[in-house]
């Protein structure tokens, strides 16, 4: 059974203070700081520590992490950061130890506030990380920036072990890590951080599937219903698949002519008209086999599912 030690007890003791060069920029890795343009993404910084084989891990940041202490000039977002303690890009080429806030993570999806971030490969070396949003709070609880401050508690990436991890999600590619996958934070599991006093978020991890979706199982498991079933963002209020119209009437004769409308562009401006659940065959597309399938469901050939009845 690994022994955790806490990550951010780790930072504080870190004391090295060589400086090096970044780009056309000066980056000490040694230095605590919160977020800046200087500040490498992770896939920079692995970029400059030498390069390998990664993985990408998604993280969806709650609103209240944007502030102004992490919003750069020219953006109207807030950052999001990632730390590890060990792995590839855990030390700069000088040999100094990283330390907080560690690495911006990149902005993919700017609606759903979805981040990536790109992590060592090496199985037996995954980082533990910590995502936070880029501010360093220090210790007083009498600073402004010190409530600007946000994070999570230490999160496994390397997959499950000896129940003292969490479970990867049922169905992943990989069982040894979390690639594909997103953390996504729980504002109702916090608790304050033993050195620091500043409140972490537990997380849970669920598979991805893009424009802010993400549920509990990978589209290769048998249990994988669809995008539309399956999504467990709250701020996604998707139709049932096979009702891309959203009148609640599944696999009628409307929902399969809204299928050939969509197709050759001929939606009404305004028109309610639900991707996710017009994707009936759950193959990431919409075809003229999703509007046969909705058509061979409204006859009674077959189950939306495709099975004969």
């Amino acid at each position: 059974m690994k022994k955790i030690i806490s990550i951010v007890l780790a930072v504080m003791l870190v004391v090295s203070v060589t400086a090096v060069s970044f780009g056309a920029v000066s980056y000490n890795p040694s230095d605590s700081y919160t977020v800046s343009a200087d500040t490498p993404t992770c896939k920079e910084a692995i970029e400059a520590c030498g390069g390998g084989e990664t993985n990408t891990v998604y993280f969806q940041a709650p609103e209240n992490w944007y502030n102004k202490f992490n919003t750069l000039p020219g953006t109207d977002y807030g950052q999001i950061c990632v730390y590890w303690w060990s792995g590839l890009g855990s030390e700069w080429p000088s040999g100094a130890t990283v330390k907080w806030v560690g690495y911006k993570c990149e902005l993919v999806d700017k609606e759903n506030r979805i981040f990536a971030a790109t992590l060592p490969a090496d199985t037996d070396n995954t980082p533990m990380i910590l995502f936070n949003n880029g501010v360093n709070g220090g210790m007083d609880p009498n600073a402004e920036i010190y409530n600007y401050a946000a994070q999570i508690k230490d999160l496994n990436t390397q997959g499950a072990e000896e129940d003292e991890f969490d479970t990867i999600p049922e169905g992943s590619i990989n069982e040894d890590n979390f690639d594909g996958c997103i953390c996504i934070p729980d504002p109702k599991r916090t608790s304050k951080n033993e050195l620091s006093g500043v409140t972490e978020c537990e997380t849970d991890w669920y598979i991805y599937y893009g424009d802010g979706c993400y549920g509990s199982y990978a589209t290769t498991s048998p249990n994988f219903k669809g995008i539309a079933a399956e999504c467990k963002n709250p701020e996604h209020h998707h139709a049932e698949r096979g009702d891309p119209n959203n009148d609640k009437k599944i696999c009628d004769v409307l929902d399969a002519e809204i299928i050939q409308r969509y197709l050759v562009k001929k939606l009404e401006d305004g028109e309610i008209f639900d991707k996710l659940a017009a994707d009936v065959d759950v193959d990431g597309y919409i075809s003229i086999i999703d509007a046969t399938r909705v058509q061979r469901v409204a006859a009674g050939l077959c189950d939306i599912d495709g099975k004969s009845l």
